[in-house]
């Protein structure tokens, strides 16, 4: 019996000490959390006082001065203007043209193009005589080919008729003053035709019996004379899509102005 209770004491002594072994190891089976690094949570390292710094943001582009803008803008409605003055180039029709001058006897040389600030030609021809041989009288008459043949034209089929019907003479000559020269028409800020090369100034014509007859009107002119202007005047209408003289305004008070300006629906100006 005594044996038996000093069993059971033992075994009551010896629980507490199992139970506490069966917990640490079960506290060894849990696992533990990640160690925190030694530098969490501390202070973030201050940089070295020679680090680059990022370059500040730069500024907007401020716009063009009010002067500038209305500098350029001037600029590009002149060159706007100039665009649709120019008369169109066709190089076919360039070279047809000049076959057709050949054909009627003119006398001409194809000279460079001129580019000069928006104005010019593409194929400029050096005019010098036109049909039968009549002379180009002026300091290198410029002109595009349309406008030479138009006046090649008038010139055998209106001037010379004209001259020998009225005047009882041949034309030596036709005296022209300005072909091509980059400028405005006359009183506007439109580009002339001259500007083109396609536009000529008529002041006169020397006859084969020595007489040099002016456009600018004379009060003392016969009516053989009166008729003759009237008769080249009126015949250039039906060749140049531009005729302006005397009696137009001061501006063509001495001369015969001639162009081929294109305009809508074929309207010429025969003043």
């Amino acid at each position: 019996m005594l044996r038996s209770g000093g069993l059971l004491l033992a075994l009551l002594l010896a629980l507490p000490l199992a139970l506490d072994g069966t917990a640490r190891a079960a506290e060894d089976r849990v696992p533990l959390p990640p160690m925190r690094p030694p530098d969490l949570g501390g202070p973030e390292p201050t940089p070295p006082k020679d680090a680059t710094r990022p370059a500040p943001a730069a500024a907007p582009a401020s716009e063009a001065p009010p002067a500038r803008r209305e500098k350029d803008e001037q600029a590009i409605a002149e060159a706007a203007a100039l665009a649709a003055e120019r008369p169109a180039f066709d190089p076919a029709e360039a070279q047809r043209c000049e076959a057709e001058l050949r054909r009627l006897g003119a006398d001409f040389a194809v000279r460079p193009a001129i580019e000069d600030l928006g104005c010019g030609a593409e194929r400029p021809l050096a005019l010098k005589a036109l049909p039968g041989g009549v002379e180009v009288a002026g300091r290198d008459v410029l002109l595009r080919c349309g406008a030479a043949l138009a006046l090649a034209k008038w010139s055998e089929q209106v001037v010379v008729p004209s001259a020998e019907l009225h005047l009882g003479t041949r034309v030596e000559s036709l005296l022209v003053s300005t072909s091509y020269l980059c400028r405005d028409r006359a009183g506007s800020s439109t580009p002339s035709q001259h500007a083109f090369a396609n536009a000529l100034d008529l002041m006169g014509l020397r006859l084969s019996d020595g007489r040099s007859l002016l456009i600018a009107p004379r009060p003392d002119s016969a009516a053989p004379e009166r008729a003759f202007q009237a008769a080249i005047r009126g015949g250039a209408c039906a060749y140049f899509t531009t005729v302006l003289g005397p009696t137009t305004d001061a501006a063509h008070r001495n001369h015969l102005h001639l162009d081929l300006k294109q305009r809508k629906g074929g309207y010429r100006i025969c003043q």
